[in-house]
């Protein structure tokens, strides 16, 4: 499971449980996050890739390898 990680001075999310619907964007207001920010951590609190197609996930190279070859299970913690 995946947590959004909000950046200092962003609201923090309604709940723990709360994921970026698909096409949300922060609000133009916020400050930006700062320069390498992870916006997802995983369970332990680490940072993490986040969900594919999600706001702040580093997904890209992800959706490019099953691209390569969809035969392949990509998992990630």
């Amino acid at each position: 499971m995946h947590r959004f990680n909000s950046p200092p001075d962003w609201p923090e999310p309604p709940s723990d449980t709360w994921r970026p619907p698909p096409g949300w964007e922060p609000d133009p207001d916020w400050p930006d996050a700062p320069a390498g920010w992870g916006f997802w951590v995983n369970r332990s609190g680490r940072p993490a890739l986040g969900p594919i197609g999600a706001y702040g996930a580093v997904d890209a190279g992800r959706v490019e390898f099953a691209a390569i070859d969809p035969s392949l299970v990509l998992m990630h913690s």
